[in-house]
């Protein structure tokens, strides 16, 4: 006799339809709608084993990162270019927050990206062929990106 719903503190939570029911810890009656917390017998995280991945991949990012950097010939445009595609992102976003104030413009350029989506899964995604055809372009790209 009991629903499950869920609430942003409690995770889930049984509530109930009897109109008087003996709390379960307290002995105090509980009022019909009451709202008592359902918690799973083992559900704790092992904090040890997430701290322990977290540092190995922050270890080994931070060893890649070293080797490209000294790899890096030209360190002095690296940082001009990632100084510049960080003042480029901001910039960006920027001018996206000023475009999204404006009330029909964004109205519309959400339209057309919903569009645009539908065509893309219309035109590459729903027939194999054209999947097919999608992954071949993308793999041309990438070969014209990287000089195969």
């Amino acid at each position: 006799m009991a629903l499950l719903a869920r609430t942003a503190n409690a995770g889930l939570v049984a509530r109930t339809q009897r109109p008087f029911l003996v709390g379960l810890k307290s002995g105090l009656p509980v009022r019909r709608g009451a709202a008592v917390a359902v918690k799973a017998a083992n559900n704790e995280l092992d904090t040890e084993d997430i701290n322990k991945k977290f540092n190995e991949s922050l270890s080994n990012t931070t060893s890649y990162l070293q080797t490209k950097w000294e790899e890096t010939e030209d360190k002095p445009a690296a940082l001009a270019i990632t100084g510049g595609a960080l003042l480029l992102l901001v910039a960006a976003s920027s001018v996206v927050d000023a475009v999204d104030k404006i009330p029909i413009i964004s109205d519309l350029i959400e339209l057309v990206g919903v569009v645009v989506t539908g065509w893309f899964t219309y035109r590459y995604l729903v027939f194999g062929p054209d999947r097919e055809e999608l992954v071949s372009n993308v793999k041309a790209f990438l070969n014209k990106v990287y000089g195969k």
